[in-house]
């Protein structure tokens, strides 16, 4: 089975380069006698800096609704990892992407392709969970 890694490039408006982080999460694929195929998502995702700041904005609003309470502070860091990890916002800007279709380790092709991440939801903006009456 063919496998794909990503190269991510953010570009500037004067054209110069700047690598990204990026990977490949793996969606299906397949082959036939004729083809063999990978479908897959890239994940261009925020810098760390950012990402800490999403998952504190989250857990500010989590705070704001829940019964006034005092938790360790060793609690509330556990918690901020936790969510930290599940902050899956992308990165704004505009991206040159570069694939490469492996077979085992034997690069069979390559592609670039050219995104431009227009909206920034932010993960923050998503409400905390319901919670029951009271």
């Amino acid at each position: 089975m063919v496998k794909v890694v990503t190269a991510a490039y953010q570009m500037s408006a004067d054209g110069r380069r700047k690598p990204v982080p990026s990977n490949v999460h793996p969606a299906g694929g397949g082959f036939d006698p004729e083809k063999e195929w990978v479908d897959f998502y890239v994940n261009i995702p925020l810098e760390p800096a950012e990402r800490d700041a999403e998952a504190e904005k989250y857990l500010a609003k989590l705070e704001k609704s829940m019964r006034p309470q005092t938790i360790t502070k060793d609690a509330r860091q556990q918690v901020l990892d936790r969510i930290r990890e599940l902050v899956s916002q992308h990165r704004v800007g505009h991206f040159q992407v570069e694939c490469r279709i492996l077979d085992g380790d034997r690069v069979i092709g390559i592609g670039v392709v050219e995104v431009e991440v227009l909206f920034k939801g932010r993960f923050s903006d998503a409400g905390p969970p319901a919670s029951p009456p009271v």
